[in-house]
């Protein structure tokens, strides 16, 4: 956990105490409302004397500024992740009712490789809340949209206008808009174009730079109109990326999630979830992926290609992408002798999902996976009915 403290002093300060204060409480109002994987919990808020405290995750590892510079730069294909992961976040927190309005690297905590978590939602609006909200021109002055530095309403695409920011610093190490001061800074928020991202880097990929240039336009309706539209996007391009790699990326593995029959009732956050608890492999064809007589408690999703099910080389049946197998050890809550080999037919994907872990996850996911598994089960069983009763 991490605690985040503010002194009674710093409220009492006469020129921004009161807004402080306003920020403060917005933060604190998120107390057990946000449960998303890449955004930072609020558990707990109150006050003991003169000290008000709010209680969140401890994220160990360090902001995305760190790598905003030229010398330090990540993976082109990182960035498009780490960019993908935040547009799902921020696409929830919206469905919330919140609109961030701070964007930055700075708000933006990895613990290393593609794993990011968005914080600090004291200068976010609450769309339902009854709290005062702070409505001049919060934010950091060079992630802020031309809407928002007018002081003019705000709504999800200056969120989305922020976080271009943050994709183009991520890949150039540089700011689309630089000043000599902060009047120099915003006028050209306002009225110039960015500095182009090919005089920058020469080798952003032309997709890659749409995508930014979308999110840096001038007039709000010009940009993504949702995040679900920009992330479809990220994850086109990413794809092409990952051509180069033999690793499956996690925004290649969230995608074949939403696809799959077998998940089509969970939500995004327990998709991200789902993520955390399984493993994936890819086979060639001819691979056998469970063994007859070995003993496991952990089931398997075939996300890619099909099997076949054999006991004592004879053919039971087949196993299409969408499809799990070997789930009941963990039905049974204990370790069994599997009771039928499943061989690839093809090069596969296989999702394990580790029984442990999900046994740790929460009830909503359980209760998903519970329901999916028993309708596999009644189906196959009205299927081998139908067998016994043409015998």
């Amino acid at each position: 956990m991490a605690i985040k403290i503010a002194h009674q002093n710093i409220f009492n300060d006469p020129i921004n105490g009161i807004r402080y204060k306003k920020m403060f409480m917005n933060e604190a109002s998120l107390a057990g409302k946000l449960r998303h994987p890449h955004i930072v919990s609020v558990f707990d808020a109150g006050t003991e004397g003169d000290m008000h405290y709010i209680v969140m995750d401890y994220v160990q590892g360090h902001t995305l500024k760190k790598h905003c510079t030229s010398d330090a730069l990540l993976p082109m294909d990182d960035v498009v992740e780490i960019v993908f992961k935040c547009c799902n976040a921020l696409d929830y927190a919206y469905r919330q009712g919140l609109i961030h309005r701070d964007i930055k690297p700075a708000n933006l905590l990895t613990t290393g490789e593609t794993d990011v978590r968005i914080s600090d939602f004291g200068t976010a609006l609450l769309a339902d809340s009854e709290l005062t909200q702070v409505i001049d021109a919060v934010g950091t002055p060079s992630y802020m949209s031309p809407e928002q530095i007018g002081g003019q309403e705000v709504t999800q695409q200056a969120d989305i206008y922020s976080l271009g920011v943050v994709m183009y610093q991520l890949l150039t190490g540089k700011l689309p808009f630089a000043g000599s001061n902060q009047y120099e800074l915003i006028r050209k928020i306002s009225k110039e174009p960015p500095i182009p991202l090919e005089s920058v880097r020469t080798d952003i990929p032309s997709e890659i730079q749409d995508i930014v240039y979308r999110c840096l336009q001038k007039k709000a309706q010009e940009r993504y109109p949702t995040w679900s539209q920009m992330a479809r996007d990220l994850a086109k391009v990413h794809e092409q990326l990952e051509l180069s790699t033999t690793d499956v990326s996690d925004t290649r593995k969230f995608n074949i999630l939403k696809n799959l029959h077998f998940f089509r009732n969970f939500t995004d956050v327990e998709l991200w979830e789902v993520l955390r608890i399984s493993k994936w492999h890819t086979f060639p064809a001819g691979k056998r992926l469970l063994r007859e007589g070995k003993i496991g408690s952990s089931f398997f999703i075939l996300a890619t290609g099909n099997a076949r099910i054999m006991k004592n080389d004879s053919l039971l049946g087949m196993i299409e992408s969408g499809q799990c197998f070997g789930e009941m050890s963990y039905i049974h809550s204990q370790k069994k002798t599997r009771s039928a080999s499943v061989i690839s037919n093809s090069s596969v994907m296989v999702i394990k999902v580790i029984a442990d872990a999900l046994q740790e996850s929460t009830g909503q996911l359980q209760t998903k996976f519970n329901k999916e598994l028993l309708q596999t089960l009644a189906e196959r069983l009205e299927k081998t009915s139908l067998m016994a009763s043409a015998l």
